[in-house]
């Protein structure tokens, strides 16, 4: 039987071979190399991500803690996970409000106690989330499985996400057409001052529109995921950045670069996949969640 050390063993050398070919990232044509000039300080950094993110996979793989879990139990901390990114969510977003109250004489004050009850989440969402998101993944991994696309009944390449804050993409395109001609990916922290300036730069000097978004997802290696409390859009974010890996090893992945056409038909097929994967997965282990059956 494969262990989940030759699992992970075998990530490694996958993920290694699949890093220069991560989807919903920079595109290494001339129009993003001109751009580049105003966004090389503030790239976001892929390589220390990536390297810090297969740290909290191994640690999870050499524990292998839900071996050790019945379904119930997976199930119930996956929901309490959720409930502690939602209390926290809450509570930032209190904080916000009392900092930029213009009533309050001392806002760093007022908001202590919110503070200190934030820090007491984010210590129990430390402890919690890997093993949720270890969780996740395999069942993910069973209902892959279940639709024929694993080898020997392990997905290639393993599903392996993280959640974290994402950065910003940079859309270029030209003025006369709607087209993608760069995506850039930028730090995770610009403010709104910041990101506007960096437009209006761009734009100014070359003959371009330029956007900055924000995104669900990126097709790195572990794949990089947004928080969420809503688990069938986190589910099927993590099965549509699976599917894009997964492609990555085929003709459709491998030619995602050469025309609009086939980039659209990847992200075409990694949204139906991954919509149907996750719905399969809420259906399985979170039948409470599910939708109520459409009417015939």
């Amino acid at each position: 039987m494969t262990t989940y050390r030759q699992i992970f063993q075998r990530t490694i050398i996958v993920g290694l071979c699949v890093l220069t070919l991560s989807r919903s990232v920079v595109l290494l044509d001339e129009p993003s190399q001109v751009v580049r000039a105003y966004t090389r300080n503030i790239e976001f950094d892929y390589a220390a991500w990536i390297f810090n993110a297969f740290g909290v996979k191994a640690d999870q793989l050499a524990l292998d803690t839900p071996r050790y879990m019945t379904d119930m139990q997976q199930h119930d901390l996956v929901i309490e996970y959720l409930g502690l990114l939602r209390q926290s969510m809450d509570l930032e977003n209190q904080i916000r409000v009392v900092l930029a109250d213009p009533n309050q004489d001392d806002p760093t004050a007022a908001s202590a106690p919110l503070q200190d009850s934030l820090t007491n989440i984010q210590t129990q969402l430390d402890g919690i989330a890997p093993l949720a998101e270890t969780i996740l993944q395999e069942q993910i991994s069973a209902v892959v499985s279940d639709f024929g696309l694993s080898l020997e009944g392990q997905p290639l390449p393993p599903t392996l996400y993280h959640a974290t804050p994402l950065p910003m993409a940079l859309i270029i395109s030209p003025r006369q057409v709607i087209r993608q001609d760069a995506n850039i990916s930028l730090e995770v922290d610009l403010s709104v001052t910041e990101v506007s300036a960096l437009e209006t730069r761009i734009e100014s000097n070359e003959d371009v529109s330029a956007l900055v978004v924000p995104i669900g997802g990126v097709g790195v290696y572990p794949t990089m995921v947004i928080e969420s409390t809503d688990l069938t859009w986190l589910l099927q974010t993590i099965s549509h950045e699976w599917v894009h890996n997964y492609l990555t090893l085929r003709p459709l992945g491998m030619n995602y670069d050469t025309t609009p056409e086939l980039r659209t038909m990847n992200e075409t097929t990694a949204s139906i996949a991954g919509d149907e994967i996750g719905s399969a997965v809420i259906a399985r282990y979170y039948p409470e969640l599910a939708p109520p059956p459409a009417p015939e």
